[in-house]
Order: structure tokens, then sequence, then C-alpha cells
């Protein structure tokens, strides 16, 4: 089995914080259907875990920081759950994950949005996180 890169790390993480906002099942289901559909997430299952957990962890304070980062006439309830999901995850690298550079997180976040969004998604994102990454720095 070929080691797993970080990005697609990354990837399996994001679809988990996805399904996290979908149902909070019970994640350890969560989990196992994962590993079973994407065995080689076992090299980064510590990664992936602490996204995981750390995204539902810091859900109100990610948020708020996507929230006050909107354009004006803008609410959270107005993204796509994709959107969110993306938005969340790399909030939470780009505040506590020290080994993850803003910038990485934020062309990480672009890239699953061209992968998992709409065409308008990576755009939108990339300003959000612009926006944010401002007010971190």
């Amino acid at each position: 089995m070929k080691k797993q890169t970080r990005s697609e790390a990354r990837d399996a993480a994001f679809t988990q914080v996805f399904q996290m906002s979908l149902h909070e099942d019970d994640m350890d289901v969560i989990m196992n259907e994962l590993l079973e559909a994407r065995p080689e997430c076992e090299t980064n299952l510590g990664y992936i875990r602490m996204i995981i957990d750390g995204v539902r962890e810091h859900r109100e304070e990610l948020v708020g920081l996507i929230s006050e980062n909107l354009k004006k006439g803008w609410s959270v309830s107005r993204i796509s759950k994709v959107s969110l999901a993306i938005l969340k995850l790399a909030v939470f690298e780009m505040k506590y994950v020290e080994d993850v550079p803003a910038k990485v997180a934020i062309n990480e976040a672009i890239e699953l949005a061209k992968r998992y969004g709409d065409e308008k998604d990576p755009v939108f994102i990339n300003g959000v996180l612009g926006s944010i990454y401002k007010e971190l720095s």
C-alpha cells in the first residue's frame, strides 16, 4: 500500500467533515466506512482524526470567523454544505495546525473546492480565507 500524501489525507478529512455536517453519527462508524473505502488513509489516521475532532470541537468559533469574513449581506446559511465544510477545515488548519502554513491551507481549500464544489466556489473560498488570513496575521 502506497503512503498517502498530506493532500490526500486532507481530501479524506474533508469528506468526513462533510459527512459530519450531514449527520452527527457515531464518528467511529464514519471512520470505519472511510477506511473501508480508502484503506490508504490508515497512514494518516492521526491527522484525519485531529482535523475531524478539531473541527467538531471548535465549530462555533470556526463558523463565527467565517461569518465575520463574509461579504455584506451574506450569512453562513447561504453557503453550500460543501463550501462550509471546506472553509471549516481550512480555518481550523490556519488557526490550530502548526505544521501547515496558512497559505498551504488556503491553496488546498481551493483545490478541494475545484474538486467538490461548483465553478464559483474556488473564488468564493479564496476570498473568505484571504480575509481570515489577514485577520489572523
